[in-house]
């Protein structure tokens, strides 16, 4: 094979072989560069299908355009030879630099998050590489680690399983399977398919071998190592190992593909977690400041009975102030700018002004507060909610903060992804994980939405302290009726259009869930196509979709004051998720559900292909009742008579993905500092404001800096 070209690469040089094949260095006389060429053996025994599937799969393959996987330039046939051209990787094996104990824990960690960074990309791109062990990863003398041979591992039937388990040689005679068995799950062993899965259990292989320089599961014989495999738990990793990692390993090498990570993504979010940690010393700066003020960003002036917009979005978060006639609106922010503020909340229990926000950057998930109106935030050195080390999970953000009852003041609750709920008893100070839903037997099963795997909805029963729902995409409605430490699934009658079991006990993707304090057995449901009502606590679900444009959407919420009445959202379908026909409209029931109106003046009726997020509508409790909501186009709406009217409020503001009402009751002799206010000028109406705080009103003659909201004509 030296001195022979393939395609348009000479053969150089023999690299190294293996069961499947020769790699040589070949030098690309056309490019001019050194790349390597793997050409399979004949001895493979591949017919002619078995050759295309494996062309197929190296041209799948070589669409994989990611630093830690090695790229494949070109495949062919020459002669009856099959060939790959693939990028020339210099460096040394996992496997050769894990051999005499293993590496250090950071090594293992940077290593790891790194091929788990592959996975996700291949595996996105709908390709399982199937063979992966630390023979095929290469760390370059630069430190990249690089995977090689992606989809190139594939066979027809069952020629992997029979590939695996032919020979009873020992180990060291045999190197057919010493290269393979030792990477593959039970279930492969068992002769089923691989999946994504699979490769997460070889990649727990890989971290378990890196860490310690041994495999876990061993035999002296292939049979005894698959019986290993099959039924033996690996042999536990003590110190150096840290906690975090082992019980990373440990999730990846669970027997059941069900209970373990779900997706590579999961695997890297977990080893970036531990890895942080890692680099946090006692030593750590501890005199950061406690509290951040902020100087350039215009605030907002508020005064007893002043009414407040908290608006979260994907840039920043935002305060609107009115008083009880919410005609004129001033602008505080933006706050946190760049960071994606998905939760936010106003404490007013115990005479506080405590305005809380989640913030989600580059730098991780921190809930911070802020008791002046933004004036000053928290501003805290590490993250208050995260989990604890034997989880394996890092804290990915944070969809809801929710208040305790009002009888505990101190008690904060928030909902998070990866789904779990977290509990605060000394006013957010700590946090606690809530074990008997984070330790539930379904959540193996549970499955991402497209926007993640959230708790996005916590509901606390007003007349039963033992009681409280949350709402799971997608896990569906859980309860529990003993403060939290069992909980129930709730979703009998709530459909699941895109599993084959339509009314599966679990596993519906929720997108909010809604209840009147005057009637907590009854509940509201939006779900990934339906609207559903509950009339015993979540026992049973009815679908009350009667005349609407579509049962698909996000946004729900009860009238503060009329349990009957309940305010949705729509967008068209699942595929295209803006509003039905381009006309935005709110729709709203006065008799819980048997039919529905529209409610549209004031509202764009043409071409306004808007989408309402599931925490971007809310009610205050003024008299009568305000309903307001805000779109990805950065628009906020707003009613001041229950729906009947609406006007625009603001436009030109990032992604609004949550949107929370107050009003300030100040307490006795609690006195707020006042702001400066900066006056816009505009030409009438409602337009984009940049720059500093403005106020906001539709009085076209008022000669200061606001809009008067006016009722519009239909």
């Amino acid at each position: 094979m030296i001195g022979q070209v393939l395609g348009h690469c000479r053969v150089v040089a023999q690299i190294g072989e293996g069961g499947m094949g020769t790699v040589y260095r070949a030098h690309d006389e056309v490019l001019h560069r050194d790349v390597a060429v793997k050409v399979v053996n004949k001895s493979a025994g591949l017919d002619a299908s078995a050759s295309q599937s494996l062309l197929h799969e190296a041209r799948a393959s070589s669409s994989l355009a990611h630093p830690n996987i090695c790229t494949i330039y070109e495949v062919g046939e020459t002669e009856g030879d099959l060939y790959i051209v693939m990028e020339l990787v210099e460096g040394k094996s996992l496997r050769a630099m894990s051999e005499g104990g293993g590496l250090p824990v950071e090594s293992v960690l940077r290593y790891g998050i790194q091929i788990a960074s592959a996975l996700g990309r291949a595996h996105d791109k709908g390709i399982v590489h199937r063979d992966l062990k630390t023979a095929n990863i290469v760390v370059t003398p630069d430190g990249l680690a690089k995977v090689l041979d992606f989809g190139l591992a594939r066979r027809v039937g069952s020629e992997v399983f029979e590939g695996a388990t032919r020979s009873l040689e020992t180990m060291h005679s045999a190197s057919s399977v010493s290269g393979t068995l030792p990477y593959m799950p039970p279930e492969v062993l068992r002769g089923e398919v691989a999946d994504y899965r699979s490769d997460l259990w070889a990649l727990g292989v890989i971290l378990y071998e890196a860490a310690s320089g041994r495999l876990p599961f061993e035999g002296r014989t292939a049979f005894d190592m698959g019986s290993a495999i099959m039924r033996e738990l690996p042999k536990p990793l003590g110190p150096p190992v840290p906690p975090g990692l082992w019980a990373i390993i440990q999730r990846c090498l669970t027997k059941e593909p069900t209970q373990r990570y779900q997706r590579a993504g999961e695997v890297q979010a977990a080893l970036e977690a531990v890895q942080s940690g890692a680099i946090v010393t006692p030593d750590a700066d501890r005199s950061a400041p406690k509290t951040t003020v902020l100087h350039n960003v215009q605030h907002i002036n508020v005064r007893k009975g002043d009414f407040l917009l908290l608006v979260g979005t994907t840039k920043g978060a935002f305060l609107l102030r009115s008083n009880a006639q919410r005609s004129r609106w001033e602008l505080g922010g933006p706050y946190f700018h760049g960071h994606a503020i998905y939760a936010m909340a106003y404490d007013g229990r115990c005479g506080q002004h405590r305005i809380w926000a989640s913030t989600q950057s580059y730098w991780g998930t921190m809930l911070r507060s802020s008791d002046d109106f933004g004036k000053s935030w928290t501003n805290p050195q590490e993250a208050a909610i995260r989990f604890p080390a034997d989880t394996g999970l890092s804290l990915k953000n944070i969809w809801q903060i929710s208040l305790g009852r009002p009888d505990e003041p101190d008690v904060l609750y928030c909902g998070v992804e990866p789904a779990a709920l977290f509990e605060s008893r000394d006013g957010g100070e700590s946090w606690s994980l809530v074990r008997g839903l984070f330790d539930h037997p379904h959540r193996p099963r549970w499955v991402p939405g497209n926007g993640g795997l959230a708790l996005h909805t916590i509901l606390l029963d007003p007349a039963n302290s033992q009681r409280m729902y949350v709402a799971i995409s997608a896990g569906g409605v859980y309860r529990t009726d003993n403060g939290g430490r069992t909980w129930t699934a709730q979703n009998r009658g709530i459909r699941a259009m895109f599993v084959p079991n339509k009314y599966p006990e679990f596993g519906q993707c929720v997108h909010k869930i809604a209840m009147h304090p005057a009637r907590p057995e009854r509940l509201f449901l939006q779900n990934h196509w339906g609207l559903y009502r509950s009339d015993d606590g979540g026992e049973n679900w009815v679908d009350i979709a009667n005349g609407v444009p579509s049962d698909f959407g996000f946004a729900l919420i009860v009238h503060p004051k009329n349990p009957d009445w309940v305010y949705a959202l729509p967008v068209e379908s699942d595929q295209f998720r803006c509003a039905c026909d381009g006309r935005l409209r709110v729709y709203r029931t006065r008799n819980g559900g048997a039919s529905w109106e529209p409610l549209m003046r004031g509202l764009p009726q043409k071409k306004a292909y808007e989408t309402v997020l599931r925490d971007a509508m809310t009610a205050d409790s003024i008299d009568p009742p305000g309903i307001y909501f805000g779109t990805r186009s950065g628009q906020i709406f707003g009613s001041r008579d229950e729906g009947k009217n609406w006007q625009k409020i603001l436009d030109g503001l990032p992604s609004v993905v949550c949107v929370r009402s107050a009003v300030f009751e100040q307490a006795s002799g609690d006195s707020t500092a006042t702001s400066r206010r900066a006056p816009v000028s505009t030409s009438g109406g409602t337009k984009s404001v940049t720059g500093k705080s403005r106020r906001v009103s539709t009085d076209k003659s008022s000669k200061s800096a606001t809009y008067k909201s006016r009722p519009s004509k239909r």
